[in-house]
């Protein structure tokens, strides 16, 4: 039996600026053009057929699973697992502000992001073993199509590790803001189908 898995990034937050941060459990609301962009999302897949949509619990994911859900009676899931990596005293502090304040840690980070944890916060080894048994799991009670709205680093922990990319390739994927990642499944075979698709917005 085939079906498709479908991992979507949320909608853009209502953080306060442009800058790169660090946003993990800090739990932000979408912003109005995360709200659209989810709505571009749900009026591209509108034809798609959906036997579970699953969402981290954090306001940004719930929020965009809500859009994405309008007119289906799909049946609709909260995974505290799928949450995204915690930053620790790093939450919602910026790269640029990092890389000047703290450079030895901020550097340190970069020659390994899989093993580097910021103060009080997780690594990429951390979220890989509470997100990849939790999807696992998923899998394996639901043979139909699912979609997962969820974070960066979530769903770069499934790809990366279906496709066996090293951490320190970290920005080798690009997830724009409700982007769409699409695996084919046929009985316990995946396959990478589509990456960071995303819909225009307003055509």
């Amino acid at each position: 039996m085939e079906s498709s898995l479908y991992l979507v990034r949320h909608g853009r937050p209502e953080l306060p600026d442009n800058e790169m941060r660090f946003l993990g459990w800090t739990d932000l609301p979408l912003s109005s053009e995360g709200r659209r962009q989810a709505e571009a999302t749900r009026d591209a897949l509108s034809g798609y057929a959906l036997d579970r949509i699953v969402h981290s619990g954090l306001k940004r994911s719930a929020e965009t699973a809500g859009i994405l859900r309008e007119g289906r009676e799909t049946p609709f899931e909260e995974i505290s697992a799928f949450r995204e990596l915690a930053f620790g005293e790093w939450e919602l502090r910026s790269m640029k502000e990092l890389a000047e304040n703290e450079p030895e840690l901020f550097a340190a980070r970069g020659r390994d992001f899989a093993r580097f944890r910021p103060p009080g916060g997780e690594n990429f080894l951390d979220l890989h073993e509470r997100v990849w048994p939790a999807f696992l799991e998923l899998l394996g009670r639901e043979k139909g199509n699912i979609m997962l709205v969820a974070h960066a680093g979530v769903i770069k922990t499934i790809i990366f590790t279906l496709l066996g990319i090293s951490w320190q390739k970290l920005f080798s994927l690009r997830q724009d803001y409700c982007g769409v990642h699409v695996i084919s499944r046929w009985d316990e075979h995946l396959t990478v189908r589509q990456l960071n698709w995303t819909p225009r917005i307003g055509g």
